[in-house]
């Protein structure tokens, strides 16, 4: 086996304190598009130029860019120009798809899909050193397969001795060999001088995989690291030991993982494991995240998931990876509280289903996630024709509790009919609330 106090709210106030800062920092911004106007034609011909200096911003045009990204001399801000769900890296098996050594806060990478990585280790990204930070991506699809030196791992994520900040990141479906299916943290901890710590906050992980016999950590591997890992949702990792984290203590190094507020499900053969007494606080329950489908993704929290405002307070309000609002109050409960995971949810009402009613031919039976706040009620509307956009359309149905509408207006002839529920506070205003977050008018229906 190559591998075996908490860091509180300061440390993270901190670091994504100076992340903002960092995006409003004066410096040059350099365009990169591969099929269109542009400063270059490739992210690494951009990191390259002479002229490209450190604390330049990189700005990368949607599209789809094939090959590796090697920062090793420069601190550079990479950043998509309209989010990860349409601008992808991808490295075809070729390596790592990002290197980042020796690179400090000033490095950001910033809103990319980033897939097909094939390394030793760290086969979406490579931290070597330093504490860059990594926000705002989906890194999926990569694996660490070992070779040489006979170890894989880190299959989406390798920080090695690094205090790097890891936020809002969907980490999906990445496999290694040996450990650290989603995540591999190595010698980061206040007994390796210079790592003192890695952050990871309100990412999600799921589906990653440990494939070799005695591997560990499905989701994570902490291997004499002592990361704050908080505010996030793995589920269904697998590995030998520690479906969904691992803490592996080494002889003389006593850095163990300050794991709290985070929601454990459906890993394999269970959430967590470690050597050396450590245990999975009781500060990360066990519970089905309920996430669904939403705009580019389906791991959007539903109505009634358990993640809606379980970001912990000393997780500041930030973009998701979606971009969306800070202060969007997704359950209607006067909070703006994060939620946890990378994505935040959008609205009070998730996952509108139609069915028949067999008994009742004409009839359509309407059901929705149930809020998790026991105060909101709902409303349903119908628009016949075109979707509705500017007003209410027709009320079918109002102060409803429970979430469900048998509706019998018929449908007309040759013409869609569109649904839309909202769900409303008794405490707060009456509008209904968009997917981008904006308030619709909804003056046809009032309780």
């Amino acid at each position: 086996m190559r591998r075996g106090i908490a860091i509180r709210a300061s440390a993270l106030v901190a670091a994504l304190a100076a992340l903002a800062a960092l995006q409003v920092a004066l410096a040059a911004q350099w365009i990169v598009d591969d099929d269109g106007p542009a400063d270059f034609r490739t992210i690494q011909g951009a990191v390259d130029a002479p002229y490209v200096q450190s604390g330049d911003t990189i700005l990368v045009r949607p599209g789809t860019y094939v090959g590796n990204v090697t920062l090793d001399d420069k601190d550079l801000e990479i950043r998509s120009e309209k989010g990860p769900f349409v601008t992808v890296l991808d490295a075809r098996g070729g390596g790592s798809v990002v290197s980042l050594y020796q690179r400090s806060a000033a490095t950001v990478l910033e809103g990319f899909t980033i897939t097909g990585g094939r390394d030793q280790t760290g086969g979406g990204v490579w931290i070597y050193g330093g504490g860059p930070v990594v926000t705002r991506n989906v890194i999926q699809g990569n694996s660490a397969i070992g070779g040489y030196l006979g170890y894989g791992y880190g299959g989406g994520i390798e920080v090695y001795s690094s205090a790097a900040l890891i936020t809002r990141n969907v980490v999906r479906g990445n496999t290694a060999l040996d450990g650290g299916g989603g995540i591999d943290l190595y010698y980061a901890g206040p007994s390796t001088a210079g790592t003192c710590c890695p952050i990871l906050s309100q990412n999600t992980i799921v589906e990653n995989s440990v494939t070799g016999a005695g591997g560990r950590g499905g989701g994570i591997l902490s291997f004499a690291s002592r990361p704050l890992i908080t505010s996030s949702i793995l589920s269904g990792n697998l590995a030998p030991s520690g479906g969904g984290i691992y803490s592996y203590r080494v002889q003389g190094n006593p850095d163990t993982p300050d794991v709290s507020g985070n929601l454990f499900f459906a890993n394999t053969p269970g959430d967590a494991a470690g050597n050396g007494g450590w245990h999975l606080p009781g500060s990360n329950p066990h519970v089905d995240p309920r996430l669904g489908q939403g705009e580019g993704s389906d791991l959007w929290p539903c109505s009634d998931s358990p993640a809606l405002d379980a970001a912990e307070p000393i997780a500041p309000p930030a973009p998701d990876l979606a971009g969306g609002s800070v202060s969007l109050d997704s359950d209607l409960d006067g909070s703006a509280r994060g939620d946890g995971g990378a994505l935040e949810s959008r609205g009070e009402i998730t996952s509108l289903r139609l069915s028949r009613d067999p008994s009742v031919p004409t009839s359509t039976v309407l059901s929705w996630d149930d809020a998790r706040n026991a105060a909101v009620v709902f409303r349903v509307y119908a628009h016949d024709g075109d979707p509705f956009v500017l007003d209410g359309g027709m009320c079918l149905a109002s102060g409803l509790t429970s979430p469900l509408l048998v509706e019998s207006t018929p449908l007309p002839p040759g013409h869609p009919r569109f649904y839309l529920v909202t769900g409303k506070d008794a405490v707060e205003g009456s509008r209904g609330v968009r997917s981008d977050g904006t308030e619709r008018p909804s003056s046809a229906c009032s309780f």
